[in-house]
């Protein structure tokens, strides 16, 4: 049976016959209370209204498939309760997050989300320490993958508080709610003339949320693990490299396909519906001579197998959401601008008295992403306070109000004393009859140096759309589209010197287990008694191919004959003699006087000493002389 911990990016499939599932959100600090709430998102990761937000205040979701237990939580946790059968069909993925007004997730200690059936057995659990100055953070969530639910332990936050998170999915946020604390640093590539073979960042990932999970074959693993240290630790295990997203055309895998590269390594490809469903976006970005880029998320974990190996395990998200969302329906303007970091959605007003000029760019899935520019209004003669008008290529589609207005003008001023133009991230919706427009753009007050006395922050122009994606020039690029040769095969590590005679290294295998070994002349004698990966007796060249890193011991002192608190530690190591027989022994026990010890002795030796390979502490001091404890250890290069 899997097990139902899972580490950050894991992912788990319910059981089928599971219909109803528990999520609880928990957090260590009980003097602090924590909002949860739930989102119902579609397959763009956006919710489809307001409605699909379940917090404290609107307590289930309008089908009635998700439910906050209002007034049901303890001081340190928060109940969601989710009929799976009921979620409607154009639901995803329901997301479990949490917020704080006064304080940061990073000082609540540890976090946690459980996710049990209606009988209260646990289902998956996810904990972590790993939250620093979040006050809004998605704990995990529940989504569909073919006909199965899954569960993700994710373990993301926001500095921008429940309103930032909120607006990422795709709820309104009121404006009055103040604005964001931290700017993002998401904004598209920064030179006005781009070179060939740069990358075009895709549009719709902007806020750097990874949502799409890769599979990962086994044939990647070497392609993933040589981007990491030769020696992985935990730290090393996390990282988020930019990724492009490579048509191979000409491949084995179709004319569709779609390899996912990193640090010039292929980790992957999309699935076919979805490598065929982003084709025609691709291959405009590649025509027009960029590489199709976003960012991604990667958790590697290595574990030593008891045959000698190295299993790898790899979970790789990678920003994609909805095809129609990467590219702007319209092109950049024509004048000097520069594009605002994304922070806030902001409704546009008044676009109903623009529709002839609005129409034409709404397009036909009735939803895209575009540019927008931002220009001070202020009527001849009028005492009104002047207004930000809102133009689509120079046309003007409505305004912001009054008060929004204020937020924008210093801004907008600055910008255009250095001959710039306010460019900004933009959102249609709409049909043939009517059209909205939301903004997303830092305000005056959240504006950085940079953004108002730096280089200008420009996107790469595109070619025309072509309906046949198939239709696009990549002549020019042809290079770039060939599958890449998997990369050479890792170097065996280097074998340490072997130790003089009489020498005691310590090491690990399989994770957990502990080990001690002596050299006696020629060979070591270990303290395993399994003929697997560590065998009894072994060469050094053979023992040191199957081990990592050791330790060897560098100082040693007399045991006390009166008690010696060195020797009850865990992992406390001894040396020993026997008549003519030189040994070592290592305490698998913790704090008991007289607790158990593996020794070095053989099977073959133990016929003829006074104990074996498991002994009592009271057998070594029965019958060792000589007994000393390790008290310094080095690593062995």
């Amino acid at each position: 049976m899997t097990s139902p911990i899972l580490s950050r990016g894991q992912n788990l499939t319910l059981p089928a016959p599971v219909r109803r599932v528990v999520a609880v959100i928990g957090w260590a600090d009980s003097s602090t209370e924590v909002d949860a709430s739930a989102l119902l998102l579609g397959a763009d990761q956006k919710v489809r209204s307001d409605a699909d937000f379940v917090f404290y205040n609107q307590p289930r979701s309008a089908d009635g498939s998700v439910r906050f237990r209002v007034g049901d939580a303890s001081s340190n946790q928060a109940t969601i309760d989710i009929e799976l059968p009921a979620v409607p069909d154009e639901v995803h993925t329901i997301a479990l997050v949490g917020s704080i007004d006064s304080d940061t997730f990073g000082t609540l200690g540890e976090l946690s989300l459980t996710i049990l059936d209606d009988t209260g057995s646990t289902l998956a659990k996810f904990v972590t320490h790993e939250a620093t100055t979040e006050s809004a953070y998605l704990f995990g969530e529940i989504y569909r993958r073919a006909d199965a639910w899954k569960v993700r332990a994710v373990g993301q936050g926001w500095d921008t508080g429940l309103a930032g998170l909120a607006t990422d999915f795709g709820v309104s946020v009121d404006d009055d709610a103040g604005p964001s604390e931290v700017v993002r640093n998401d904004a598209p590539q920064r030179s006005v003339e781009q070179p060939a073979d740069s990358a075009y960042r895709l549009w719709g990932q902007n806020r750097g949320w990874q949502s799409y999970e890769l599979t990962i074959d086994d044939e990647f693993l070497p392609a993933i693990r040589s981007l990491y240290p030769r020696e992985l630790s935990d730290s090393d295990g996390n990282s988020s490299p930019e990724a492009q997203l490579i048509p191979e055309p000409n491949g084995p895998r179709g004319a569709y396909a779609v390899s996912i590269r990193t640090g010039g390594r292929t980790i992957g490809y999309l699935n076919d519906d979805d490598a065929q469903n982003w084709s025609a976006v691709l291959r405009r970005i590649l025509a027009s001579g960029y590489l199709p880029t976003t960012s991604s998320k990667m958790w590697v974990s290595e574990y030593e197998t008891w045959d000698g190996g190295l299993d790898l395990r790899a979970n790789v998200f990678i920003g994609l959401e909805d095809p129609r969302l990467a590219i702007p329906v319209n092109d950049p303007p024509n004048s000097a601008y520069t594009l605002l970091p994304r922070s806030r959605i902001i409704q546009v007003t008044k676009e109903h008295e623009h529709f002839d000029a609005l129409s034409k760019f709404v397009p036909e899935g009735g939803i895209g992403l575009l540019f927008v520019t931002l220009h001070e209004n202020s009527t001849q003669g009028s005492r009104a306070n002047p207004h930000i008008e809102v133009r689509i290529d120079d046309e003007r589609i409505g305004q912001l109000t009054p008060q929004m207005s204020q937020r924008f003008l210093p801004m907008i001023r600055h910008l255009e004393s250095r001959g710039l133009v306010t460019a900004c991230w933009g959102e249609i919706t709409g049909s043939a009859v009517a059209a909205k427009v939301r903004i997303d753009a830092i305000k005056a007050n959240e504006a950085s140096p940079d953004v108002l006395d730096g280089p200008p922050v420009t996107v790469p122009r595109l070619l025309p759309a072509m309906r046949d994606p198939l239709a696009y020039d990549l002549t020019a690029m042809q290079a770039h589209l060939e599958p890449l040769p998997p990369p050479p095969p890792v170097p065996p590590r280097p074998i340490p010197i072997e130790p003089v005679d009489g020498s005691v290294v310590r090491f690990t295998k399989g994770g957990s287990y502990t080990y001690v070994a002596v050299r006696r002349g020629t060979h070591w004698e270990t303290t395993s008694s399994m003929s697997a990966a560590i065998d009894e007796v072994m060469t050094w060249s053979d023992l040191a191919s199957r081990v990592r890193t050791f330790d060897i011991a560098t100082d040693w002192a007399p045991v006390g004959t009166h008690g010696d608190t060195r020797i009850l530690e865990h992992r406390a190591v001894v040396r020993f003699t026997i008549g003519s027989n030189y040994l070592a022994a290592l305490n698998i026990d913790d704090g008991r006087p007289d607790g158990d010890w593996y020794t070095t002795v053989t099977r073959r030796d133990s016929s003829r000493l006074p104990l074996g390979d498991l002994a009592d502490w009271s057998e070594i001091v029965e019958h060792g002389v000589h007994i000393q404890v390790a008290t310094g250890w080095r690593l062995l290069e």
